[in-house]
Parts: C-alpha cells; structure tokens; sequence
C-alpha cells in the first residue's frame, strides 16, 4: 500500500503561483524571451563598448569613471532585458517584483561598503587629487600612486611595500599631493652657541646650502633665527629641491653635511644640551654634562 506524503500549507500561495501558469506558455514565448535575453547581453556590450570610448576621449571624464559608467548602463541595459523576457513567458512581477525589491534591498544593504567605495572612486576620478605616478602622503602612508581601482587606491612605498587605501577611506583623510608642485621646501634645524655671531651665522648656512646640487636657486636658500632653546639658539635652514620622496633624503643629507662643514671651519659651534649645576658656595660652579658632573658638585660640597 502506498503513503503519500501529505505536505502542510505554511502560507496562502496562491497569489504567485496563479501569476505563474506555465501551461500558456508556448515554444514560441520560449523562443523569443532567450533571444531577449541574448539580444540585451550583446547590446549591452556594445552600448559599453561604445560608451567607454566616447567617455575616454572627453579629457574631462577620468578613464576610471568611464569604464565605471559604462558598466553601470550594460548592467542596466541586461536588467530591461531579463524584464521583457519574463513579460513575454506571461510572468507577472507583481508579487515577484516585490520580492526582487526586497532581495535588491538587502543586497544593497549588505554591499554598503562596496557601494561608498565605489562612489568614492569616483569622486576622486573626478576631482583629480592626484595622478598615477605622483608621490603622496595619506596617513602614516606614503608612496607612489601606482592605481585607483573601483573598491581602494594602490600606493607603491619607498621600501618596497603595496598598501591598498579603501577609496572612501582616502577621501576622508587629507591628501597630501608631494609632487603636485614640481618642488618642495625642505627646513631642519641647527642650534649653535648662545656667544655666536647669529647674522654671520645665518650667512654661512646660506652660503653652505647654495653650494650644493640639489637645493634650487629659485626660491633661494633662506635661514631664519628661529628659537631660543636650553642649550641652543636654532636656526631654521630651508631649501627648495626636486619634490620626490627619494630627492628629498638626498637634498636633506647633503645640506646638512654641508652646514656642518661651513660651521667648522668658520669656528661657529654646534652647541649641545649643557646644564650648569650649583653645589651651594656661591663660589663654585660646575658646568657640563651627565652623571660626572653630578659627582663633581657633590664633591665640592662635601669639601
């Protein structure tokens, strides 16, 4: 004897499946909907196609965002296409339209991320921040922007690692263009002695950058009295070079070894942290550095 399985209703579903009676369809609505559908595939390709060159010819419209529009309208174009083939099987989307809306709903939902990536290479497509090859500094981050894909930015770093920036990540942070310019200021310090000649000073550290190779003469080399520190008068020594990271480090080094020898031979000190200590005579005073100073006062105290 046999069984049959009784199935038990969870739900009215009669409202679909009376909007899907496959008995009307014929070989010809089969016929015509996957040529429908063949048909949108092959226009969309073409329509992208043809997009993506009328987009890359316009200057003003980045080939990122051109490819990125392109592919929007195919995908659109496939949508229509998948829409007429249903329609002509005799598919009513009322109640499957609903249920579309909320699995697109929920997609959306879930590809949020995705979606402000997106977007966001986009924005930076068109703003143009920066270019494939310009150095930049984003964050603890800097290098050379090697590509701007749909979802993050690519930076190549000067020891040799790939970091990858999520694009919305990118435009929430300052940019830092280091070659948007063609050159750049570079400024570090020299402290020298409170007894120095401060204005021959600012001379030679002039005269020391402007003898190098890498600083520029137009802007000129510059140095400014800077700051009265503990130990030190600091002047600050700027110089203009090449604006890569790389050309930065050698114009750096080269100027300060420069300065360093212009100081030595025109008897400017480079002062160092000096601390003068008292051992409670009015007339004995130790002045240097560290712990043998401290052991020099105590002694003097103790005497």
């Amino acid at each position: 004897m046999l069984v049959q399985n009784q199935v038990v209703p969870v739900g009215d579903l009669s409202v679909i499946t009376d909007d899907f009676d496959l008995s009307t369809i014929t070989t010809a609505d089969v016929v015509f909907a996957v040529c429908a559908i063949v048909a949108t595939f092959l226009l969309a390709h073409v329509v992208k196609r043809w997009l993506r060159r009328l987009l890359n010819r316009r200057e003003e419209v980045p080939a990122l965002a051109g490819d990125m529009i392109a592919k929007i309208v195919g995908y659109f174009i496939i949508a229509l296409g998948l829409v007429l083939a249903l329609e002509a099987l005799g598919f009513s989307l009322g109640p499957l339209g609903s249920l579309l809306l909320l699995a697109m709903l929920a997609a959306v939902i879930a590809a949020q991320p995705l979606l402000r990536d997106l977007g966001a290479g986009l924005i930076i497509q068109f703003r143009r921040p920066f270019s494939a090859g310009d150095q930049v500094r984003i964050d603890d981050h800097e290098g050379e922007i090697d590509e701007v894909t749909a979802r993050a930015l690519r930076i190549k770093t000067v020891d040799g690692r790939r970091v990858h920036i999520p694009n919305r990540q990118v435009l929430d942070r300052p940019i830092d263009n280091l070659t948007a310019e063609g050159a750049r200021m570079t400024t570090f310090v020299a402290g020298v002695a409170y007894d120095t000649d401060l204005d021959r000073a600012c001379e030679v550290v002039i005269d020391a950058m402007t003898g190098t190779s890498w600083a520029r003469a137009d802007p000129a080399p510059q140095a400014f009295v800077e700051q009265f520190a503990d130990s030190t008068i600091n002047i600050a020594c700027r110089f203009w070079h090449d604006p890569r990271i790389q050309d930065e480090w050698a114009a750096r080094d080269e100027a300060m070894r420069a300065v360093k020898r212009s100081f030595d031979s025109n008897g400017i000190t480079i002062a160092f942290p000096q601390r003068v200590l008292w051992s409670g005579h009015p007339d004995v005073m130790r002045v240097g550095l560290g712990s043998d100073t401290s052991r020099a006062s105590k002694g003097d105290t103790a005497s």
